[in-house]
């Protein structure tokens, strides 16, 4: 199966967008912030990153257009999870770079049919 990075501030969330993903087989790394999850991804680039949007510092946002920008990671996977759910919020994230948004409270079987479709 894949290697997943899943990036939150929120260690619950983590948790929680991490243990279905683990029951399907997949490997899942984590970060709690984006500067980490930079970090990460240049040490050990993943097949998908699952990205938390709003986060102190470099928000998801930033991260993705980062990877964007870099040839190495321009095709890298991103799915977006937010709390915010309005037609602006979707926009951003897909103006960012993100390939999918998943909507906060986490819908596990929408996330793993997200992950699903992106491989």
């Amino acid at each position: 199966m894949a290697d997943i990075l899943v990036v939150d501030d929120d260690e619950l969330m983590v948790e929680l967008i991490a243990d279905p993903l683990l029951d399907e087989g997949h490997e899942v790394r984590t970060a709690l912030c984006g500067e980490d999850a930079l970090d990460e991804i240049a040490r050990k680039r993943p097949a998908m990153v699952i990205l938390d949007m709003n986060m102190p510092g470099i928000d998801g946002y930033a991260v993705a257009r980062r990877l964007r920008a870099d040839p190495a990671t321009a095709r890298l996977p991103i799915i977006a999870v937010t709390g915010h759910d309005g037609p602006t919020d979707r926009d951003a994230v897909l103006a960012a770079g993100c390939d999918a948004f998943i909507a906060k409270p986490l819908d596990c079987g929408r996330l793993l049919d997200a992950v699903c479709a992106l491989f």
